[in-house]
């Protein structure tokens, strides 16, 4: 996708799914629109940082959304943050970091000489604030820590979070389910990085398994995200398919489609279970201590559990200390400061999940409370908007 003579830049630094799909993408979408409505051809593109967080996919996630004029993977943005020979934005460049490890972003940005922006949901950029011209964050609450921190009160915009634009752009079709009866319907998330896919798939193909007796029949949904290579997911089924057969399990490919319409979906902690929310579809999250040696660790640490034999171990004790310290795991719990969607943590099985998935599914009062709880929760849409409106100044756009 190309725009002649574009006179202004906006480059994207951020990797990992959640990153791309819930940020990047909103973003980018919105600043077409955007520089449509102020007449300014604008070139959009997006560097995807070296990051253990990442898929290996987003490349192809974001290439198929058709928003990017450019897409740099990791190896690529690595050069460009060393200063090597390469690309350059055309016209006058604004650099947005959405993730990954802030120096790429200030290095992107000192090289272009183009002003610096930041979008985070955590205090963890107070150290680095210098560096950016704003801070955009999704809460009141974030604003105050960072000030608390040492960032000036007019470096911060509260903006709301860009993962509402997302999934508002998904699923503008969708209503909240109002059941299924007879037949009700169970999706089961299994992650978007290989390595939570390569843990959490078999944990759900026998938690499914065990649901399937208890309801005969109840339409059984694996939902595999597009972020998940596809030799994995072909290799992982095939070695399940007896399995998943028997208890006639449905396998849906692309994600979001086959979650529609679900009576309940289980998934673990992450950006899905914001989404899960914003769609209105009851949901369980769980995170059973047997995935947690796949679960990657943010810094110095994820390298260090990667020594044999003893990361495993120490992913697990890391894993054990980090939900004893939390309330919460699940991202609108964390938001709303409450239990709204039910959270399964620790040492379960997939006969534990499956059982209380049935009590679930039999007790409507209990889902139709939850689906009212999920209604609550505000739609703060617009976030991507905001955010670029708060930059437009950057670009000498009146």
């Amino acid at each position: 996708m190309t725009q002649d003579s574009p006179s202004h830049s906006l480059v994207i630094v951020g990797n990992g799914p959640g990153e791309v799909a819930g940020w990047a993408l909103p973003v980018a979408a919105e600043a077409r629109r955007l520089a449509r409505a102020w007449g300014r051809p604008m070139e959009i593109s997006l560097c995807l940082p070296p990051c253990q967080f990442a898929s290996g996919q987003e490349p192809a996630a974001a290439a198929a959304a058709a928003v990017f004029d450019h897409i740099f993977d990791p190896r690529a943005t690595f050069k460009l943050s060393l200063g090597l020979p390469g690309w350059a934005p055309a016209g006058q460049p604004v650099v947005l970091h959405v993730g990954g490890d802030f120096w790429y972003t200030r290095r992107l940005a000192r090289r272009w000489r183009a002003r610096a922006f930041a979008f985070v949901e955590r205090a963890h950029v107070a150290r680095v604030h210098r560096a950016f011209d704003g801070i955009f964050v999704p809460t009141v609450a974030l604003q105050e820590r960072l000030v608390d921190r040492g960032v000036p009160a007019a470096k911060i915009a509260v903006t709301g979070d860009p993962r509402f634009d997302a999934v508002v752009m998904q699923s503008a079709h969708v209503e909240a389910s109002g059941g299924n009866g007879a037949r009700p319907k169970v999706t089961f998330l299994a992650g978007s990085r290989d390595t939570v896919f390569s843990a959490i798939f078999p944990f759900w193909v026998r938690t499914a398994s065990a649901l399937r007796v208890q309801l005969p029949d109840a339409r059984l949904v694996a939902v595999i995200s597009p972020f998940v290579s596809p030799a994995l997911h072909r290799s992982l089924i095939a070695r399940h398919r007896e399995a998943l057969d028997a208890a006639r399990i449905e396998v849906g490919y692309g994600g979001w489609p086959h979650v529609v319409g679900s009576d309940l979906a289980l998934t673990i902690p992450g950006t899905n279970t914001l989404e899960l929310a914003i769609m209105r579809i009851p949901s369980m999250v769980v995170l059973p201590f047997s995935i947690a040696p796949q679960i990657p660790f943010e810094g110095l640490i994820e390298w260090i559990a990667r020594v044999p034999y003893v990361g495993p171990k120490l992913r697990l004790h890391l894993a054990r200390r980090y939900v004893r310290r939390i309330p919460y795991v699940a991202l609108p719990n964390m938001r709303a400061g409450r239990r709204i969607m039910p959270e399964l943590i620790g040492d379960v099985t997939p006969e534990q999940v499956a059982a209380e998935s049935a009590r679930l599914i039999r007790d409507e009062g209990a889902r139709a409370a939850l689906i009212e709880a999920l209604e609550a929760l505000p739609l703060e849409r617009g976030a991507s908007g905001r955010l670029l409106e708060a930059m437009r100044p950057a670009w000498g756009i009146g």
